[in-house]
Formats: structure tokens, C-alpha cells, sequence
């Protein structure tokens, strides 16, 4: 899919069209925010929690024997996620479920997947092997 992007222009913008320009930014805070966001997706266990949870609900046990990683370790990951409204959680039972909060992190994560695996080969076939 191409996308239609702006061709730079090589003519100096007037003092009204940059001011035009800087209107249309968000505020400080707002970018911020942004960034304490994407954040969350720059931890590679993070990452992994999302990649389970946009296919399972599971639980801590579940993932950490999944993972071969600590339970605590998990827990603390997962708090982060839940912290960030990224996870949310249920009661089945005594088990605690996690699951994504929405539909949106999964499209991140799965966007995010598909634009790295265009430009790496390995990726790309990793992601075809496990029909992501």
C-alpha cells in the first residue's frame, strides 16, 4: 500500500504558514504522555506480555511457565502494563486473568509487527512461521 506523502518543499515557509504549522502541534504535556506511552513498547518483555495477550487470556503462573521467566518478574511487568490501562484483569476462580484492555494495543503491537517485518527479512518469516 503506498500512502500519498507530502513532497518537502524547497521554499521557505512564510511567518503565518509556520505559525499556521506550530498551531497544529499538540501541547508539551500531550507529547508527553505520547511518549511515556510508546514507552511501555520499548521493553522486550513487555513486548512479549502483549504478543501473548493479543492471542490468550492468561494468568501469571501461565505466562511465567510459558516464558521460563519468575513469576515475580512477570508480576512486575504486568503491573507496569495494568498500571498504563495496557492489561486488565479478572477472577476465574482463585486464578487472576490477564487480557488486553482493548482492541488498540493489539492493533499497535500488530502494526508495529508488520511495518519492522517489511524492511527484515528474518522478522518477516518469523511472523509468517507463527501466522502472525
Amino acid at each position: 500500500m503506498r500512502y500519498n506523502i507530502p513532497v518537502m518543499s524547497e521554499t521557505k515557509k512564510s511567518i503565518d504558514e509556520i505559525q499556521q504549522i506550530e498551531d497544529e502541534l499538540l501541547s508539551n504535556k500531550s507529547y508527553e504522555t505520547l511518549t511515556d506511552f510508546y514507552s511501555l513498547f520499548a521493553d522486550k518483555t513487555r513486548l512479549i506480555l502483549i504478543s501473548l495477550l493479543t492471542r490468550h487470556e492468561l494468568c501469571v503462573n501461565d505466562i511465567a511457565e510459558i516464558l521460563g521467566m519468575s513469576q515475580s518478574r512477570i508480576s512486575h511487568q504486568l503491573a507496569i502494563l495494568r498500571k498504563h490501562d495496557i492489561v486488565t484483569t479478572y477472577r476465574d476462580g482463585k486464578s487472576v486473568i490477564y487480557a488486553l484492555t482493548d482492541n488498540h494495543i493489539k492493533d499497535l503491537f500488530e502494526t508495529g509487527l508488520e511495518h519492522a517485518s517489511e524492511k527484515d527479512v528474518d522478522l518477516y518469516k518469523d511472523r509468517k512461521q507463527k501466522k502472525f
